[in-house]
């Protein structure tokens, strides 16, 4: 499975607040690290690699923010609130898991 579709199931990105597939492809360029080889995002020969932790944390931070811009409607059976706080567990969990060189994120 490659990254893009790894992002997307551990985002639930087709769920509310939902996330494009160009937003994902942005953030997952956010995250790009050097390949095994070395080589640089930048390099024609680097083999994709990235810091999926990272993306993941970006991605439900995104919701987050969408969700904090959503207004309860008394009628509805989704609390946003709630939504806000589920998103921002996620971006803690996977922020917590993201590459670590020498002891500090990179």
């Amino acid at each position: 499975m490659d990254y893009l579709e790894q992002l997307k199931q551990l985002t639930a990105w087709d769920v509310e607040p939902t996330l494009t597939e160009p937003e994902l492809e942005d953030i997952l360029a956010t995250t790009a690290l050097e390949d095994a080889a070395g080589l640089a995002p930048l390099n024609e020969e680097w083999s994709p690699t990235y810091d999926l932790n990272a993306a993941v944390a970006q991605a439900w931070l995104i919701k987050a923010a969408r969700a904090a811009a959503l207004v309860d409607e008394p009628t509805a059976g989704t609390v946003t609130s709630k939504i806000f706080d589920n998103c921002r567990s996620m971006a803690r969990i996977y922020a917590g898991k993201r590459k670590m060189t020498l002891g500090q994120p990179i």
